[in-house]
């Protein structure tokens, strides 16, 4: 696929085992305007957004206890902390992803931010992938507005070609990664409450506009309030038994005793 302007690429390989049986594909993704170039293996399907500035993308899991009559809890756990879900939710999701062995599968949906300019300072932690705690993505697509993506839920069948026969949207903007910060003050002890990489934690100060302090982890999820002295903490964290057709995040407190 080519960009509206031609600046982009979109290269997809897409292999088949025998039988036609699904195997996990390959993509590259290179933008001239945007000095950026990503690759990945193991991918389902792969989409750009309508602007060219977000990349869609389901990882492919498959779990093949070769010989074995059955697949192995330690697979189903392997998957799990992979994934960041939980095992009920993997094997509930799961897949057949062959006609001539007990190999199942999963997708996990992600996403890369294409930054504007790859050489600006952080553009690589920018973009680098983002992946939601849902078990979907068999096939991906974007609404024509680009707001939210389209999940297509597990094959009927184990066919490498397979349609999705329904389907369930995801909320790209739905991000833990990142918020603003806030003060609070505890005891005499000031703390900036903080967010990076989707990790809240208290970022203790001299005073309120010190840069330097202890930092303490609190949890994951995105700070979304705080009591004046931190000890009740509102935050949007990532749902950790989510199933199909529910919101990947959920609102958490944590209690903090300074």
């Amino acid at each position: 696929m080519l960009s509206g302007d031609s600046s982009a690429i979109l290269a997809v390989v897409d292999p088949s085992g025998v039988e036609n049986e699904a195997i996990p594909n390959g993509f590259f993704y290179g933008s001239e305007s945007q000095n950026f170039q990503a690759r990945m293996d193991s991918v389902w399907d792969v989409a750009p957004s309508p602007d060219w500035k977000t990349i869609a993308f389901a990882r492919a899991y498959v779990l093949n206890p070769r010989e074995l009559d059955s697949i192995p809890p330690a697979m189903w756990q392997d998957v799990a902390r992979k994934t960041g879900m939980d095992t009920a939710t993997v094997r509930t999701s799961s897949f057949a992803s062959s006609g001539m062995s007990m190999a199942r599968a999963i997708a996990q949906p992600g996403t890369i931010k294409v930054p504007a300019d790859s050489r600006t300072l952080n553009a690589s932690d920018d973009a680098a992938p983002h992946f939601y705690p849902v078990a979907l993505g068999w096939r991906v697509r974007w609404t024509s507005d680009g707001n939210f993506i389209a999940l297509g839920n597990s094959p009927a069948t184990v066919q490498d070609d397979a349609p999705s026969e329904t389907w369930a949207s995801l909320d790209p903007k739905t991000d833990v990664q990142g918020a603003p910060a806030m003060s609070v003050t505890s005891g005499g002890r000031h703390f900036s409450i903080e967010t990076v990489r989707g990790v809240i934690s208290a970022r203790e100060i001299g005073s309120p506009t010190d840069s330097v302090g202890r930092t303490y982890t609190i949890g994951s999820g995105k700070l979304l309030a705080a009591t004046r002295s931190g000890r009740f903490i509102l935050a949007l964290a990532p749902r950790v038994n989510a199933v199909a057709n529910e919101l990947p995040v959920e609102a958490v407190v944590y209690i903090v005793g300074w």
